[in-house]
């Protein structure tokens, strides 16, 4: 049986946000040793460190799992996009703190345009994890068993 699309689009999503929070964990690796002079606390370093590779693990791992079609893929990645879209939701409600102003709409046009493309994006990943969770053609694709061909 061919990979659904909706495969085909987690398993790029996963690999995605791998790389991004990958980048981000080696940026902040970097950050860490130019300032290794400062007083800084190991555990506090250990614990967040553990996180970041915790996260680009569990990316990988069901990245892996659903190129093996593998049940376990399936269910690590929606786990893995309900993580990132309640990330985006806690991220729209609660702005994190910082020297950046965030950008104000100068009419209602442009903040009705920006709460239409919030609604559509947010609907869009609902739609891709329930679609992963509960399409016959997705519980079809990982029930199969490959075959060697022989």
């Amino acid at each position: 049986m061919k990979r659904p699309p909706v495969i085909w689009l987690t398993q790029s999503l996963l690999i995605l946000f791998a790389l991004l929070v990958l980048s981000a964990f080696l940026l902040n690796v970097a950050v860490l040793l130019t300032h290794w002079g400062n007083e800084l606390s190991i555990v506090r370093i250990m614990i967040v460190s553990a996180v970041w590779l915790g996260i680009v693990l569990l990316l990988a791992v069901a990245f892996w799992g659903m190129a093996k079609r593998k049940n376990y893929g399936r269910w690590l990645g929606v786990l893995s996009l309900l993580l990132f879209w309640g990330l985006l939701i806690l991220i729209k409600l609660r702005r994190p703190t910082g020297p950046y102003q965030y950008y104000e709409y100068d009419n209602p046009a442009q903040l009705a345009g920006a709460v239409i493309v919030q609604v559509v994006l947010h609907g869009l990943i609902l739609l891709l994890i329930l679609r992963l969770s509960f399409s016959k053609s997705v519980s079809e694709f990982f029930r199969k068993e490959t075959r060697p061909v022989g």
